[in-house]
């Protein structure tokens, strides 16, 4: 009947979306008509009344088209949010976290030098003389993050029991010299304190720092948990659109992420595309 076949194009006619799943969509669409047209005919109407009743029970001609261009749309947005946002949550996870493990090399590699220059100055003195403290006070306050430098005499807090093992003890020895300053550290963004010890013939150096090292375990797993949601929850919309939702690829989609989807891209997924549309006109109809 081509007048229900022209109805049913009219409808799809500036519909965008996957051709496959719109040819399926028309198909059922033209089958309902066709359904409804032989059951008119049974009752005695001829086909061009069953058919004018049939397309009538579908309501006018632009509000079904309305309806269908909304549900694509509704469709292929949700779903390339999902999307966007999984691919920006990625993006800014790795962002900070390289930015954060940039910080903590900085730190370290400032920790290091400035317990160089310490060493330095402690090189074959016996003591430390005032104007030694206020050199190691002035390397201190050139840092944004040491908060403690503390200084042993090696004799006194080291113990050797064999030639490789050795024990350190702090709390029973005065240092010789100490230096403590309040460094900008949020409890609110998981900062905390390291101690770094080094130790020679002469002195053991105790320098102790600021540091971003569980924020940058807490940014990582959050994001990362957040982006591995949302991806696979986009490839699991997409699988169903298609038709090729099984245990098997939701499995793959959980544990492999990206690699499983692109497991189900190479055995025979028909559109691997940002867009997935929903197949569920039928409910409409």
């Amino acid at each position: 009947m081509k007048r229900i076949e022209k109805f049913v194009d009219s409808m799809y006619l500036n519909v965008e979306g996957d051709q496959q799943e719109i040819h399926e969509l028309k198909a059922e669409m033209e089958n309902h008509l066709l359904e409804a047209v032989h059951e008119l005919k049974a009752q005695g109407r001829t086909e061009q009344q069953a058919v004018t009743i049939a397309i009538k029970r579908f309501g006018e001609e632009k509000e079904i088209r309305a309806v269908i261009g909304q549900l694509f749309d509704i469709q292929k947005v949700f779903a390339k949010r999902v999307l966007y946002i999984a691919i920006v949550c990625l993006i800014v996870t790795m962002s900070s976290f390289y930015f954060l493990w940039k910080v903590e090399e900085s730190t370290f590699q400032g920790i290091d030098d400035t317990r160089s220059l310490i060493s330095y100055e402690l090189k074959d003195k016996d003591m430390i003389t005032r104007d030694m403290k206020r050199k190691i006070e002035a390397l201190v306050e050139e840092t944004n993050y040491i908060s403690e430098v503390t200084i042993y005499k090696s004799e006194n807090v080291i113990s050797r029991s064999g030639e490789n093992y050795v024990e350190y003890h702090w709390k029973s020895v005065q240092p010789d010299f100490q230096y403590q300053r309040t460094v900008w550290a949020p409890k609110w963004l998981g900062a905390d304190f390291d101690t770094f010890e080094n130790g020679d013939e002469q002195w053991v150096v105790s320098i102790g720092n600021r540091s971003f090292s569980r924020l940058e375990a807490v940014v990582l797993f959050v994001g990362m948990a957040i982006y591995w949601t949302l991806f696979t929850i986009w490839a699991i919309i997409n699988a169903y659109h298609q038709k090729r939702l099984r245990t098997g690829w939701i499995f793959m989609f959980v544990c492999f992420n990206i690699l499983g989807y692109l497991i189900y891209c190479l055995t025979g997924g028909k559109n691997c595309s940002t867009t997935a549309n929903q197949s569920s006109f039928n409910n409409y109809i």
